[in-house]
């Protein structure tokens, strides 16, 4: 099984490039795989025409 996935924001100092974790997340895998690369539809009031 797959891990699933770490996320992390570092700080970077630029004068020595040295790494500081600012935080971290990790996200467990999908239940099922994507079956599309496309987003969901908007359901905002602009986009819907209901507002």
């Amino acid at each position: 099984m797959h891990p699933g996935l770490t996320i992390t924001v570092y700080r970077v100092n630029p004068a020595t490039m040295e790494r500081t974790p600012v935080q971290s997340r990790s996200v467990p895998p999908a239940e099922e795989p994507a079956f599309s690369l496309a987003f969901a539809p908007c359901e905002c009031s602009r986009c819907t025409k209901s507002g």
